[in-house]
């Protein structure tokens, strides 16, 4: 008995260290780079508008969350209730927005203008979705970044793609997701990603 539970407990420590390092917002970071670098922009402009989008959507969509769990708006970090999604979709989409909107008159690298209009259609997709059911964002987040780096990196999303399963096990180990709600997520976040690079690249 004991050692069942300490089994259960070791599942959950590990699930958790799976879930916060491949978070959305840590997730994309090294894809951007990757994926601007392998076609062709030098690691200087790579970082740049990576850290351009880190400061227009990952940090106010980090203290966005930070604030919401402890105001208690939120229930937990990775927002478990459905109804109080809405909130992170509205902010994220207009974060996703304002950033494509710099990046087209910058004349950002066309791979990360391709990422963020995937984005903000998966955002679109997942706002109306959440109406319903919950979308893993972890799991949407995993899957687009697999895509961008098997279209650019393809070694890289092989990689990406064998660790995919492993964090959609780690949001149902700690049931913040059923197993649909994680093919929802891949599934969006997938098509995306791949119809859009397929017009633009």
């Amino acid at each position: 008995m004991a050692t069942t539970v300490m089994n259960a407990a070791t599942a959950d420590k590990l699930a958790q260290v799976v879930s916060y390092v491949f978070h959305p917002l840590l997730v994309v970071i090294p894809t951007l780079v990757i994926a601007m670098v392998r076609l062709g922009s030098t690691l200087g402009q790579a970082i740049f508008w990576t850290v351009l989008s880190i400061v227009i959507v990952n940090l106010p969509m980090a203290i966005l969350l930070f604030w919401g769990v402890r105001s208690g708006k939120y229930s937990d970090a990775s927002v478990s209730i459905r109804e109080q999604r809405t909130s992170i979709y509205a902010v994220g989409g207009a974060c996703l927005v304002i950033l494509l909107a710099v990046l087209v008159i910058g004349k950002a690298p066309v791979v990360i203008i391709a990422c963020l209009i995937s984005a903000v259609i998966a955002t679109a997709l997942g706002y109306w979705i959440n109406r319903y059911t919950k979308l893993s964002l972890h799991s949407a987040a995993m899957a687009g970044c697999t895509a961008v780096l098997l279209w650019t990196a393809p070694l890289i999303g092989v990689i990406m793609a064998i660790f995919a399963p492993l964090v959609g096990w780690a949001r149902i180990r700690l049931k913040h997701h059923t197993p649909v709600q994680i093919l929802i997520g891949w599934m969006v976040s997938m098509i995306c990603v791949f119809v859009v690079f397929q017009l633009m690249l």
